[in-house]
């Protein structure tokens, strides 16, 4: 269920997106007859904060889902599970000693917990940034205390048919300006930018090289979906 509703999520972010790219600038043409120069202005739109609310929403269906699994699992063992149970995803391989560690596993039977670990990012050693539940459990922490950041990367503008073109950049806008007498010959093309999910800009440390875009968050659930879930249908028969 808690998959199901994730994916509604998942669909609905994508209709959002689409939505943004098919209107995600205005462009607008004027004549400096001073200057002698022919302006194109590219404004880029503003990004929707539904959006950035829905990648959070998607991402806490799919922690809650198999964190939901975990507690079936603990109970194949105990009627009540410990209140730190859930699916632990780590990033370094967990040392006996590491008490909040067990206290999410304890419950857990030897082999329930030997599947869990060989699905841990560890598991991927210094790409372990790449593996879905690292990502998954990033942007859920992420969320837990601000809304997922949403950005576009930069547009790109092909300008053809002119002598010459002069580029400024300014917040949100691209102007393009070229000499007035070749206006009718100007034809230029905008790339409209992916969007891109990860932290706010105002980070604790003031850096953050986490990135992610829809076809990352497609494969956070398909990973969830078929590959953790089957390997513990057996455990319910």
């Amino acid at each position: 269920m808690k998959l199901r509703r994730a994916n509604e999520h998942l669909e609905e972010l994508k209709g959002e997106v689409r939505r943004y790219t098919e209107s995600a600038y205005a462009i607008t043409r004027s004549d400096d007859l001073k200057n002698g120069m022919h302006i194109v202005r590219i404004e880029q739109a503003i990004l929707p904060d539904l959006i950035g609310i829905l990648v959070g929403e998607f991402a806490y269906c799919v922690r809650s889902g198999i964190d939901n699994l975990a507690w079936q699992l603990a109970l194949l063992t105990t009627d009540k599970p410990g209140r730190q149970t859930c699916f632990p995803i780590d990033s370094e391989c967990p040392l006996p000693s590491n008490k909040s560690y067990q206290d999410k596993v304890v419950d857990f039977p030897p082999t329930v917990l030997s599947v869990i670990e060989s699905l841990q990012p560890y598991k991927a050693g210094a790409g372990f940034r790449t593996h879905p539940l690292w990502q998954l459990n990033k942007l859920c922490n992420i969320d837990k205390h601000q809304v997922v950041a949403v950005s576009c990367v930069e547009f790109s503008v092909r300008v053809d048919g002119v002598s010459k073109a002069w580029r400024r950049d300014f917040d949100h806008i691209i102007q393009i300006s070229v000499p007035l007498a070749e206006k009718d010959t100007l034809q230029f093309k905008v790339n409209v930018p992916d969007v891109v999910f990860g932290d706010p800009i105002d980070t604790t440390d003031g850096v953050s090289d986490f990135e992610i875009r829809l076809g990352g968050l497609g494969e956070i659930y398909d990973f969830v979906g078929f590959e953790v879930v089957p390997r513990f249908a057996a455990f319910f028969k």
